[in-house]
């Protein structure tokens, strides 16, 4: 076996360097994307709703009003705010965090006014007077 000549490395330097393209500034020329079109959202899917979930907005304000009207609204936030969570996750809609929020604060807030109401009840059982 005989050869025509001495092995070459891998890197040859007779070899002219790569050729990269230009960098291109400024904006695509075009028609250049028209090949591809705008998809706003998946195909076969509805569009996403504009703006915020109203049942959310509502929930956060009876969770919030809970807060000035003793814990009394806030059953009405957490209702609503179940839903709103339920709606925003099944619809793709915003609010989802308002939803969150007003669960959290009416939940904290029920618990909260049913040991109020379970300690008053058991200290006007027990008789307990503030007097030494």
């Amino acid at each position: 076996m005989t050869t025509s000549g001495p092995e070459q490395p891998f890197d040859d330097p007779g070899l002219p360097p790569p050729v990269y393209p230009p960098p291109y500034p400024g904006p695509p020329p075009p028609g250049y994307y028209s090949a591809y079109p705008a998809y706003t959202t998946y195909p076969g899917y509805p569009p996403r709703p504009p703006g915020t979930n109203g049942k959310a907005i509502a929930a956060l304000a009876t969770a919030l009003g809970g807060l000035i009207c003793c814990g009394l609204p806030s059953i009405v936030g957490l209702v609503l705010g179940i839903i709103a969570m339920r709606e925003t996750r099944r619809t793709g809609q915003n609010g989802f965090g308002l939803a969150v929020a007003a669960v959290v604060i009416s939940t904290l807030l029920i618990i909260v006014g049913v040991i109020y109401f379970a300690l008053t009840t058991l200290l006007y059982a027990g008789n307990w007077q503030w007097a030494p």
